[in-house]
């Protein structure tokens, strides 16, 4: 099937992650498309901010947050996510119907979930992160929602039109969403563009958008933005986050916790 364009767009800056650089002539190869497009994909994410352009292609800039498999990021500022994920998880009460979002800060939400809650909670939780799904499912003081759709093995989360559609016909208390960047002109940010498509669903589904990301998050800019930093209800991060962009989402209205 022939990809679109935020489709190639998204391989391209996967591939600088592991290449650093891309080629016009590789890159129109790979993708069976012309120079022509290949280049003007170049120049559309160089106008983002997402690569520098090069002679023949292009190349990475250490600003923009890349597309990583879930395992590797894992082990990444631990303590951050684990504090940040005990603070959301305070935020859910009895009976509440949530979705939980993929990534590994989100997945400390989970685990950080009240005991009580989980045995009789009567608690909803909507999700379709395998991680997440894995490690509430065996409970019995909630219902887990599994959304169904294409599976992507290395960020452990389904994506697509029936994922989607299964969300058109929910309703969610709260969402706690990831991000793989925060800037004030960019807004919530994603590395894929399949994933950011379920998550605009997901924000839609939900009554209170609560993102959940550690400071490295702040300053870098994904692919594709999920929504601007001003429909946000509630931001939870580190202590480390910049104060400048604390307060410039404070004014905006929007409640910052700093964990």
């Amino acid at each position: 099937m022939a990809l679109n364009a935020d489709e190639r767009r998204a391989l391209i800056l996967e591939s600088l992650v592991h290449h650093q650089m891309v080629t016009v002539s590789a890159l129109s190869e790979q993708f069976g498309v012309s120079a022509v497009s290949i280049r003007r994909d170049l120049d559309r994410l160089a106008q983002m901010g997402l690569l520098k352009r090069t002679h023949g292609g292009g190349a990475a800039v250490a600003n923009v947050a890349r597309g990583q498999p879930h395992a590797e990021k894992m082990g990444r500022r631990v303590k951050e996510k684990e504090r940040i994920g005990q603070a959301a998880a305070q935020m859910i009460g009895h009976g509440d119907h949530i979705i939980l979002d993929s990534g590994t800060t989100v997945l400390q939400v989970a685990r950080s979930i009240d005991g009580d809650l989980l045995r009789e909670g009567s608690l909803t939780v909507i999700s379709g992160c395998m991680p997440i799904v894995r490690e509430l499912g065996a409970w019995k003081g909630l219902d887990v929602i599994v959304l169904g759709g294409v599976l992507l093995p290395d960020h452990e989360v389904v994506v697509g039109p029936y994922a989607m559609s299964v969300l058109e016909g929910l309703h969610a208390d709260k969402l706690f969403l990831g991000s793989d960047g925060l800037t004030s002109s960019h807004g919530v940010t994603t590395a894929n563009v399949l994933e950011a498509q379920v998550n605009r669903a997901m924000v839609h589904a939900a009554s209170e958008v609560i993102v959940v990301a550690d400071s490295s998050k702040i300053g870098k800019i994904g692919l594709t933005t999920i929504v601007p930093l001003n429909t946000v209800d509630k931001l939870i991060t580190d202590g480390e986050g910049p104060p400048d962009f604390v307060a410039d989402l404070r004014r905006q209205g929007v409640e910052v916790l700093l964990v």
